[in-house]
């Protein structure tokens, strides 16, 4: 399996899971060779699914913890 692959089929676990105002799965179409491809909207910029190299999350740091 690709790694394209992979981040398309965690992207669509996370969709399920969670909400993401600025996250949305736009559906398979050609990229810019004519390749058909999962697309995404993140923000403002559409992106085939091979352009995401990978993902991370970004968990706030509670600082309440600290002495």
């Amino acid at each position: 399996m690709k790694k394209s692959e992979l981040i398309h089929w965690r992207l669509q676990a996370m969709l399920r899971e969670h909400s993401f105002p600025d996250l949305k799965y736009l559906g398979v179409r050609p990229d810019s060779i004519g390749v058909d491809q999962h697309w995404y909207k993140i923000g403002e910029a559409e992106v085939p699914v091979d352009s995401i190299t990978e993902l991370d999350s970004e968990e706030e740091d509670d600082e309440s913890d600290t002495i």
